[in-house]
C-alpha cells in the first residue's frame, strides 16, 4: 500500500507540472482502497476523447457516456451529467491539451479515455501515441482521485468495416487499428487501469446498417447502446 501511495504522489507531482497547475501536497488511494460506491450515491463521471466520445452522428444523450449516465440512473446511482472533454479529429495530442485547456479543479468517481484512431489516421508515430497516452493515464488517475480502479481505457472501433472506408485498404485499417489498441492494452495494463475492448463490437457494422450513424463512419445510438450494454457491468464492479 505506501508503495502505491508513494507512486500516485509522484505521479501526481509529475503531471501537475505538465498540466502547468500546482501539485497537490498529498493524493493517497490505489485500486484496492477506493470506497464503495453505493445505489443512491451520486456518481461524477468524466469521459475523454475524439469523435466517438463527443458522439458526432447521434443526438448527445445518444452518446455512450449520456447512455451510461442514464443506465446508472435507472439503477438507483444518482448520476451528474457527465463532463465530456472530446472533439471530432482529436489525436491523442489534441486530448491533453483539451485537457489541460479546462484546468479541472473537480475530481471523478469514474473516467474513460477512448482515443487513438486520429492519432492511427493521421500517422502519427506508435511511439508518440504511446507517450501522449501514458500522460493521459497519468492524468485520468489523478484527476480519479489516485483510484486506478476507476479509469477505463476503451478500445479503438474497426472502422474498416464501415461504409466510408469501402474503398479504402481495409486490411491496412484493421492491422493499423490493432497497432493501437495494443498499445492502449499494454498501457493500460502497465497503469493498473481498467481496459475495455469493444473493438469485436464494431465488427457487427458489416452485416448491420443500422448499427452505422446517417455518416457511413460513426457509431449508431443502437451501436453505442451495445457498448454501454458490455462495460456497464465492469464499471459497476468498480464501485465495490
Amino acid at each position: 500500500m505506501r508503495v502505491i501511495v508513494c507512486l500516485v504522489i509522484v505521479l501526481a507531482f509529475y503531471s501537475c507540472k505538465k498540466m502547468g497547475n500546482p501539485a497537490p501536497a498529498v493524493i493517497a488511494g490505489s485500486a484496492t482502497s477506493a470506497p464503495a460506491i453505493l445505489a443512491g450515491d451520486t456518481v461524477s463521471y468524466l469521459a475523454l476523447g475524439d469523435s466517438y466520445t463527443y458522439g458526432l452522428g447521434v443526438s448527445q444523450n445518444q452518446s455512450y457516456p449520456y447512455q451510461l449516465d442514464s443506465l446508472l440512473s435507472q439503477n438507483e446511482y444518482k448520476p451528474a451529467n457527465p463532463l465530456v472533454i472530446a472533439h471530432f479529429g482529436w489525436t491523442s495530442a489534441d486530448l491533453l491539451a483539451g485537457l489541460a485547456a479546462a484546468n479541472l479543479t473537480q475530481r471523478f468517481d469514474i473516467i474513460t479515455i477512448l482515443i487513438g484512431v486520429n492519432d492511427q489516421n493521421k500517422g502519427v508515430n506508435s511511439e508518440t501515441f504511446r507517450s501522449n497516452l501514458d500522460q493521459l493515464i497519468i492524468n485520468a488517475v489523478i484527476l480519479a482521485k489516485g483510484y486506478s480502479s476507476r479509469v477505463f481505457v476503451i478500445s479503438i472501433p474497426d472502422w474498416s468495416v464501415t461504409p466510408f472506408a469501402a474503398n479504402m485498404d481495409k486490411a491496412q485499417i484493421a492491422a493499423a487499428v490493432q497497432l493501437f489498441n495494443t498499445i492502449n492494452q499494454a498501457e493500460a495494463g502497465k497503469f493498473k487501469v481498467n481496459y475495455i475492448d469493444i473493438t469485436a463490437l464494431s465488427k457487427l457494422m458489416t452485416d448491420d446498417p443500422t448499427l452505422v450513424s446517417s455518416d457511413g463512419l460513426h457509431p449508431s445510438a443502437k451501436m453505442y447502446n451495445l457498448w454501454v450494454s458490455q462495460f456497464y457491468g465492469k464499471i459497476t464492479d468498480s464501485f465495490k
